[in-house]
Formats: structure tokens, sequence, C-alpha cells
């Protein structure tokens, strides 16, 4: 493989990490009942992000089934 696809790569994981962990205090922020209109739109917007076909190139995972397991453990469960 070479060096410079091996960085895209890369490049491609830290952008679905940044967006995960986004999701994550995001989701945790609508657990605890916060009621910032911002915290809303930030949850529909990487929603939005991990249902686009850019999150599926990046990733190869289904943003669907990505939603329903981050919710199931950052809202739901705890």
């Amino acid at each position: 493989m070479s060096a410079s696809l091996d960085g895209y790569i890369q490049l491609a994981h830290a952008i679905v990490a940044v967006a995960a962990e986004s999701y994550k205090y995001t989701l945790l922020a609508v657990r605890s009942h916060t009621r910032s209109d911002s915290v809303y739109r930030r949850k529909a917007e990487l929603e939005s992000f991990f249902l686009s076909e850019w999150f599926g190139l990046l990733s190869g995972l289904d943003g669907r089934y990505f939603i329903k397991r981050m919710q199931e453990v950052y809202y739901f469960d705890r």
C-alpha cells in the first residue's frame, strides 16, 4: 500500500472518530435534558452525516446501525 493511500485511510478514520465522539457527547447532553436548540441541531447534523454515502465510503459501516448502537450505549442504557 502506498504511503499516500495510507494517509487517506488514516484521515478517513480520523473524520469518523471525531464525528462519533461528538455524537457521543451530543447524546449525553440530550439524555441529561439539555434544553439547547444547538444540541438538537448538532444531533440532526451528525445523524445526517452518518446516513450519508460519504460516511459509508469513509467507514464501510451502515449508518442506521451505527446510530442505533450509539444510541443504545450512550442514550438508552445508562
